[in-house]
């Protein structure tokens, strides 16, 4: 601990004094931050005084400091200060929120894709919602992508001073969080008494992808008192790096089957593994400047904050193409093996085969190289590149003209940008698939040569008549799979973002403090607006073929040449082509799994694509036209490419662009919000002391979605063509189920017209809220709140875009007449409403030590969920009808209910003095919900904003990333120089998607998951401080499982491994 003289203020109220042992300074720091005033927060008052005062720093002044804050809050709030940030080893903020009770984190990239792991974590869950508000400073903060929080990941933990995560609300609070509010407080320069210079250096080391990477960060604060009154400024940058490496190994697709034996089973696809590297890197800067009037009636605060967040990543995947096998014939047991299921009929080890299809380089007397049998593979090279850039900037005023008289002005202006480029190029092999499962323990899986039977067919060297029967494939000398024999090009996939937004915000807050005699404290009242301006720009994944078995004569494969022209000839290649394999390298999966598991294809590697393909994307473009011109004709009848092209070449983008018009999603809203609060504070004759609020928030909302209607182009039949069937063909059901008349109608219907459209919506809710906070002796306190709050929909879910068709097929003509079927997003959508009641008993009797115990109950409506109705649409002269796909307010009503237990304590006074400073502190969460409407929206699909049906009925599923069972426990010592801390964070299993994105579209679960982290750190004097921060030390595997029928059976899906990290530092302050 040090020694320091501090202005402090008087405390949680001015009959209530801050009493309870940590630093007055850091309480004052953490709650006077917000630009409102104090946001039912304690704040500092005018009549502040010099003191000489001890500082406790460290482990244990942190948590005095959030005890602090919590004690003294009026509504429900946990907080954690800088030094907890700094002291476990978590780089970022997500990581660190996860410490806090009733707040969970996943470690997926996203929520509808959980193959692909997030080492550092990404989304928040509050109390079982993701329904989120984000702020810096108390003002609003968030990423201009198809959401509308912040992504807590991309702020560096080394910006701030600390986080506040509001669980309930007041009036004085902005709207927008029901799960809560998280509140990211950055420094000031009059949050220390004095000058202040720090300094920190660090190397990360991740033993997995085996590299080291730098973190630094410098602050400088300066005050000075003069006639004009005290100044202060403050400038901070971080710049931190870390590259890791995650694995995976899965088991793909499990259906049920009545075909392969006496009684049904549940029987896989296929398998897949990958290895992805991480290179992320985030810069932050901050600066801030702050005046005090000589009389300390006023104070101005200039703040300015912009983060800068870019992750590079590399994916090498190999994955059974189970789409293709289903279509195919579906896989089956190879002939003479043996398989195991368990008793719930799942199988657990086999080797499976499956027949392969069309195979057209056969049936054209091309080739004959496609094997009969043997699962097709994806090998994919994946480059992903995004960045993520927030700039913030705020001025708040505070006036107190009167000892009773306060306000408040505060403006703010935010802009973000997201830019992102993520492409894929799929090489396609052919093999069989041993598979053996180990209950958690990650599955052994080995491809091996495809065949039906175990045995390769041989084939001689000279093509012989395309019966179909002889494939040349890994036949000798060819009988390796790194050879470009047996290797072709598929398919490209690329993708892009470009995003922004921007939001300037004004509020201005006042308040009257009453006499000292009476129960009325104060009251607050205050008028907010805000306006926010956000463009999306999210492009659809542009899968797309460049060569494939059953058509052009058979795939472009490794070993040949390519001009760019389809060769009409079995074999030929190109007279003056590429050679396609100069573009692939073998890729071997070294020390996969950390060596807990050999790779699937052994001492085979396969051959990828070798180049970066964002930072080389010109290139990726032009050989993925070349392969695709090689195998066929670009375009197909209606002008239209049929094949891949980049995204800047497809039919209807915006002139210019990448995009699409329903790839682009303009938004406007403008916000107004009005507030009276009611304060209380008095003691009654019992010596219990009542504080608390009541009080009204009452908010609208304009909202203005720009888009387009589009109508279809159809070349549907004409009437020559209906009358001209040939004899004994049965006319096509347009032609044979609709009258002359609406064919005639149908065909005006879809002439590709576009007409643009601006959907606007305006709502408006009253708030009310009510805090209670009943102190007794001791240090014991009660508390109850009530409070209405609502959260908008995701940007992504209000998309005006109708991307209208009309379709001729039998399953779609009703009574006589075409229909269409399509999915978009809700410009009308409401906000989703709760009301929320908590509880808690909170015992503060050390210094640090406390025992809370905390219940909550959430009642919410107009949840957002999906929603199929009929629509008619008219376009030139006709009119259709249309099942639409739509994101809706769901009628029915739902529950989340739990309560929080935490304790913190030191041991102390419980062991002999020579093995004081040890400690602990821990938490746990239950959390049940009850007829939450399941959902399986993607707000991020341009084409399919309402998403599509999973295979389970999802109203028997937990809510969406709800773990019914939460802990933390942190164990710590801290004496002298030395302090260490090991924390533990476990969760229990939870549902990740309701419908994963790829075949079969099943539920996933992600099993239950815990992590231990610790620090070690030893002070060298006052100034100096070195330590080692470790993550990951159990080197856990995050496991997750496919949800197979409405029993909710499920069967291992996914086993992924990543990086031990451990950090040194060395930080110094003067």
């Amino acid at each position: 601990m040090r020694h320091s003289t501090a202005t402090v203020a008087s405390g949680a109220s001015r009959r209530n004094p801050i009493r309870y042992g940590v630093s007055a300074l850091a309480v004052v720091t953490a709650l006077a931050a917000s630009p409102a005033l104090a946001q039912t927060a304690p704040a500092p008052q005018d009549d502040a005084t010099e003191v000489e005062e001890v500082v406790v720093t460290g482990i244990r002044g942190s948590l005095q400091s959030a005890q602090t804050i919590k004690r003294n809050a009026e509504v429900f709030v946990d907080s954690i200060s800088a030094q907890d940030i700094g002291a476990l080893p978590d780089r970022s903020v997500t990581e660190a929120l996860q410490r806090v009770p009733g707040v969970s984190i996943d470690r997926f990239a996203a929520g509808v894709d959980p193959d692909h792991f997030s080492v550092e974590g990404s989304g928040v869950v509050v109390r079982g919602l993701t329904f989120v508000r984000s702020e810096f400073n108390g003002r609003d903060a968030f990423t201009a992508n198809n959401g509308r929080a912040l992504g807590f990941a991309d702020v560096p933990s080394e910006l701030l001073a600390g986080v506040d995560v509001f669980k309930n609300q007041s009036a004085d609070l902005i709207e927008g969080g029901i799960a809560g509010t998280v509140n990211l407080r950055t420094r000031v320069p009059f949050d220390q008494s004095g000058d202040l210079l720090s300094a920190s250096a660090e190397m990360s080391y991740g033993d997995f992808v085996e590299e080291w990477t730098p973190t630094y960060s410098v602050l400088a604060s300066k005050r000075w008192e003069t006639e004009l009154g005290d100044f202060g400024l403050l400038a901070n940058f971080v710049d931190s790096q870390l590259k890791s490496r995650g694995d995976g190994q899965q088991i793909s697709n499990f259906s049920l089957r009545s075909d392969l034996g006496p009684t049904p089973v549940y029987f896989p696809r296929g398998s897949s593994f990958r290895s992805q590297e991480f290179d992320r890197n985030r810069t932050g800067y901050a600066a801030a400047g702050q005046w005090r009037s000589p009389d300390r009636t006023m104070i101005a605060t200039a703040q300015f904050l912009r983060s800068e967040a870019t992750q590079a990543w590399t994916e090498h995947a190999v994955e059974i193409a189970t789409d293709n096998v289903t279509s195919a014939g579906d896989s089956r047991p190879v002939l003479g093996t043996t398989f195991d299921f368990g008793d719930d009929g799942v199988f657990t080890n086999g080797t499976i085969t499956g027949p392969t299809g069309w195979r057209d380089d056969q049936q054209e007397g091309r080739d004959n190289r496609n094997p009969a049998f043997g699962l097709q593979s994806n090998n994919q090279r994946r480059d992903v590149y995004s960045e993520n850039i927030t700039t913030d900037y705020g001025f708040n005023f505070k006036w107190t003209p009167t000892d009773r008289l306060k306000f408040n002005f505060d403006i703010q202006r935010v802009e973000s940008t997201v830019e992102n480029l993520d492409a894929t190029l799929w090489a396609s092999t052919y093999q069989n698939a041993s598979i053996q499962l180990r209950g958690d323990e990650v599955p052994i899986v080995t491809f091996l040569p495809p065949s039906e039977n175990g045995t390769v067919t041989q084939c001689p060297a000279t093509p012989p008549t395309p019966d179909g029967d002889c494939p040349r494939y890994f036949n000798a000398p060819n009988d390796n799979f790194s050879n470009p024999f047996n290797s072709f090009v598929r398919n490209n996939m690329d993708h892009a973002e470009d995003s922004e937004g921007e939001l300037t915000a004004v509020r201005l807050d006042g308040e009257y403090t009453f006499d000292e005699d009476s129960w009325l404290d104060s009251v607050r009242f205050g008028y907010r607006r805000a306006e926010r301006e956000q463009t999306t720009r999210f492009s659809a994944y542009n899968w797309g073929v460049i060569s494939e078995q059953w058509g052009g004569g058979g795939p472009v494969w490794l070993s040949d040449s390519a001009d760019g022209v389809p060769e009409p000839g079995p074999g030929l290649p190109g007279t003056a082509g590429t050679v396609v394999g100069s573009m692939f390298s073998p890729f071997a999966f070294d020390n996969f799994f950390g060596g807990k598991v050999a790779p699937p294809t052994g001492d085979q590697p396969r051959l990828f694509y070798n180049q970066n393909i964002v930072e080389n994307y010109q290139a990726y473009s032009d050989f993925g036209l070349l392969v695709g011109d090689e195998w066929r004709a670009r375009l197909g009848a209606d002008g239209c490419p049929q094949n891949w092209v980049p995204l800047a070449l497809r039919c209807d983008v915006v002139p210019g662009t990448q995009y699409r018009l329903n790839e682009i999603n303009p938004v406007d809203e403008q916000s107004d919000a009005v507030y009276a609060m009611l304060r209380y504070n008095g003691e009654l004759s019992n010596g219990v002391r009542l504080s608390g609020n009541v009080g009204l928030r009452y908010t609208t909302t304009d909202r203005q979605a720009g888009g387009y209607i589009a109508f279809p182009r159809v070349a549907f039949a004409t009437e020559a063509e209906c009358a001209a069937v040939p004899a004994g063909e049965t006319p096509s059901a347009f032609c044979r189920l609709v009258s002359p008349a609406d064919r005639a109608a149908a065909r005006a219907f879809a002439n590709g017209a576009i007409t643009e459209d601006t959907a606007e919506v305006t709502y408006d809710y009253l708030l009310p809220s009510f805090n209670l906070r009943a102190e007794l002796d001791g240090g014991k306190v009660f508390r109850f709140g009530y409070s209405k709050a609502i959260t908008p929909p995701d940007i992504g879910l209000t998309r005006n875009y109708f991307n209208v068709n009309l379709s001729g097929n039998e399953i779609d003509i009703v009574d006589g007449r075409p229909t269409g079927r399509f999915a978009v997003g809700n410009p009308f959508l409401k906000p989703i409403q709760a009301d929320s009641f908590d509880a808690s008993f909170e015992w503060y009797y050390g210094n640090p030590g406390s025992f809370t115990f905390s219940l909550f109950y959430k009642t919410l409506s107009d949840v957002i969920t999906n929603g199929t109705e009929r629509r008619a649409f008219t376009n030139n002269g006709a009119t259709f009808d249309a099942v639409v796909t739509t994101p809706v307010n769901s009628e029915e009503d739902a529950t989340v209910q739990g309560f929080e237990v935490a304790w913190q304590h030191t041991l102390d006074d419980l062991l002999p003095s020579y093995l004081a400073g040890f400690g602990f502190n821990a938490n746990y969460t239950y959390i049940d919900s009850e007829g939450v409407p399941q959902s399986t929206l993607s707000n991020t699909d341009p084409d399919v904003a309402a998403g599509r049906v999973a295979n389970i009925d999802t109203s028997l599923l937990p809510l969406q990333n709800l773990s019914e069972h939460t802990a933390n426990v942190a164990g710590f010592y801290e004496r002298g120089p030395v302090a260490l801390r090991l924390a533990y964070a476990w969760r229990s299993e939870f549902l990740i998607t309701p419908r994963d994105v790829i075949v079969p579209f099943a539920p996933i679960m992600n099993e239950a998951t815990g992590q231990l982290d610790g620090s070690a750190f030893y002070s060298v004097n006052d100034q100096i401080k070195i330590g080692i921060q470790a993550v990951n030390l159990t080197n856990e595997i995050t496991r997750t499982s496919q949800v197979l029928n409405n029993d909710l059976l499920t069967t291992g899906r996914s086993w992924f491994m990543n990086d031990r990290r451990f950090t040194f530092i060395v930080r110094g302050t003067f």
